[in-house]
């Protein structure tokens, strides 16, 4: 018999409350990115384009960071009670499978800029999934401090 899962009804008031608040401040820091990703587009497919060093550089930090906040996302949303397996699953792996195709893309545009297709379609991926999540997530925190009140 498998145990129960822990879920956010179970978590101290205080640790809801970090979490609520890295929940809030993620959501709001991945809006900001996307906006300026839209802005630096064009240096990845333009003649002059980004060099070697600059895409390593950016890859870098993205990867790493990006990695760090799908994980802070994907650990708040395996607390949810919703939604069921494997959905809950998928949810949380999504994110991380997006950002390795769309780095994957944006090093084989400077091959043929027909892979910005997949660059977004990953792009919308990874935001449509994570921004998924930080809504249970803060819809559910909200519904488990309501209950306790």
């Amino acid at each position: 018999m498998a145990a129960a899962a822990l879920t956010w009804s179970q978590v101290p008031r205080p640790l809801r409350t970090l979490a609520r608040w890295i929940t809030i401040a993620q959501a709001a820091g991945y809006g900001v990115s996307i906006a300026f990703a839209r802005q630096m587009a064009g240096r990845f497919t333009s003649p002059a384009g980004a060099d070697n060093h600059e895409l390593l550089l950016a890859a870098h930090s993205h990867l790493l960071g990006m990695t760090a906040l799908f994980a802070l996302s994907g650990a708040c949303f395996a607390l949810c009670s919703t939604p069921k397996e494997p959905l809950k699953s998928l949810a949380i792996a999504t994110p991380f499978a997006a950002i390795m195709i769309a780095f994957t893309a944006v090093w084989l545009m400077r091959f043929s800029p027909d892979f910005a297709v997949l660059l977004v379609a990953a792009q919308v991926v990874m935001a449509v999934v994570f921004y998924y999540q930080i809504v249970l997530t803060l819809r559910e925190l909200r519904a488990v401090n309501k209950a306790e009140s």
